[in-house]
């Protein structure tokens, strides 16, 4: 289920391994709670992350264009 939404989970944790590995607990211990033993997008996105994460969207560029562009310089 989580490599359907690779780039979500990238862009909530802001590609740092720290809040990527919270996020995924998280929803985790929640499905485990609930009962419903699945991880989805809603569920991912009702867990709260640490301010760097939650607000990088607007001060890291997108991980495509800074990827195509390190390739071409190769």
């Amino acid at each position: 289920m989580l490599l359907r939404h690779t780039d979500y989970l990238h862009q909530r944790s802001g590609g740092m391994i720290g809040s990527l590995a919270h996020l995924i607990r998280e929803a985790a211990v929640e499905a485990i709670l609930d009962g419903t033993e699945t991880i989805t997008k809603a569920s991912l996105a009702r867990v709260r992350l640490d301010h760097a994460a939650e607000h990088q969207e607007h001060t890291r560029p997108a991980l495509r264009g800074t990827l195509a562009r390190a390739g071409s310089r190769r």
